[in-house]
């Protein structure tokens, strides 16, 4: 039984301990949520858009919430949960790591569920919410703010941040950094157990409202592969037929665009996975990535993975674009501009063999990413 199933409107009734870094994002953010919660105060239906949240037509209905969706293999669609699968996802995390105070350093917009949830967390257990740019962890000042938070990040963010030195320090300070939105490469896993950070990777998507899966810091310092077992408000099973991920959630959204969704009912990811012995699940790619090329069917994570072994990739990506010959041609975007292609071609030929090895490369600063920190998984102008 968590806090807000005690609540009859946990909007009107508790207000969150807002602090904000001084950061021009930090104070965006700030001025958001409070936006949002004057609304939700009042009882509104509201949908949470870029430009501030607004009013939704409730027509009388109970009280919804609207979310963009990460929009990472697609365009963005909105997705509507109400405050009761909000708090069901709340009360699921609360339930594997503790009711107390959780204090949140927020660097996700709040107009995607990843934001909005850890002040929804905050909520549930009179936390505080610090509003920030991740980079602001880059800096030696932000350290007094740290001790006793919890962070959200994608992978690309994290990946970024271990490169220096005041951050890794930072990140230390961290109860947790919960890492879900993508997956980790295994050399960025390799480096947060070297650097012995408290890791915790999680899964889930805008429908469920975040997590529905978590794999605790130690089980991760410890070698344990994967996103963990699922979180109490959570079922998780594996379709026999395609492998694909399949969920059963009471934080299960409303709807996402046009589609309707049936409470307690079981929806299908577009991921690929497998369980393991101990009920923890492991993501194994993503079917809307697939490469059909010359009738190989390839798993563009499987080259990323190849790649970011070699050491000398700081990003990449990996997708197909449609050819005359081959159906789809497999092409590698690849960071830092200034790249040896030839030498990162010739180290990786014993791998990179057959249909695994791109026909394109490209060479950029800057991979394109999503608001939410993501890869963007349609990118395909590098």
């Amino acid at each position: 039984m968590g806090f807000f199933s005690k609540m009859k409107n946990p909007y009107q009734q508790i207000l969150p301990l807002w602090s904000s870094s001084g950061s021009a994002k930090g104070d965006m953010f700030l001025k958001y949520a409070q936006d949002a919660l004057h609304l939700l105060k009042k009882g509104k239906s509201i949908k949470f858009i870029s430009d501030g949240p607004v009013s939704m037509n409730a027509n009388g209905k109970k009280q919804t919430l609207g979310f963009f969706s990460g929009g990472t293999s697609g365009p963005p669609e909105m997705v509507t949960h109400s405050p009761a699968t909000l708090h069901a996802a709340v009360n699921g995390l609360l339930g594997r790591i503790g009711s107390t105070p959780l204090n949140s350093i927020c660097c996700l917009p709040l107009w995607h569920v990843g934001g909005w949830m850890q002040l929804e967390r905050a909520w549930a257990t009179e936390g505080e919410v610090l509003f920030c740019d991740y980079r602001d962890l880059i800096e030696i000042e932000f350290r007094k703010c740290l001790d006793g938070k919890w962070i959200s990040l994608v992978p690309t963010q994290l990946q970024e941040l271990v490169k220096y030195k005041h951050a890794v320090e930072h990140l230390k300070q961290i109860n947790g950094i919960f890492v879900g939105g993508a997956a980790m490469s295994n050399r960025l896993i390799e480096t947060c157990r070297a650097l012995k950070l408290n890791v915790i990777p999680c899964y889930g998507s805008s429908e469920t409202a975040g997590m529905v899966t978590l794999l605790d810091s130690i089980s991760f310092l410890q070698g344990v592969a994967g996103v963990g077992r699922p979180l109490s408000h959570a079922q998780v099973r594996i379709n026999p037929q395609n492998s694909h991920v399949q969920i059963k959630s009471s934080s299960l959204c409303l709807s996402r665009g046009k589609k309707k969704f049936v409470q307690d009912s079981w929806i299908e990811s577009p991921d690929f996975g497998v369980l393991d012995h101990c009920g923890n699940l492991l993501i194994k790619g993503r079917s809307d990535r697939v490469i059909n090329t010359g009738g190989e069917k390839i798993h563009p994570s499987i080259i990323e993975q190849i790649l970011y072994s070699s050491g000398l990739v700081d990003q990449c990506l990996v997708y197909g674009a449609a050819d005359e010959k081959w159906g789809q041609r497999v092409v590698a975007v690849v960071t830092p501009k200034n790249i040896d292609l030839t030498h990162l071609r010739k180290v990786l030929k014993k791998d990179l063999v057959g249909p695994l090895e791109p026909k394109e490369w490209k060479v950029v600063e800057n991979i394109p990413t999503s608001e939410m920190g993501k890869l963007r998984q349609d990118c395909n102008n590098g």
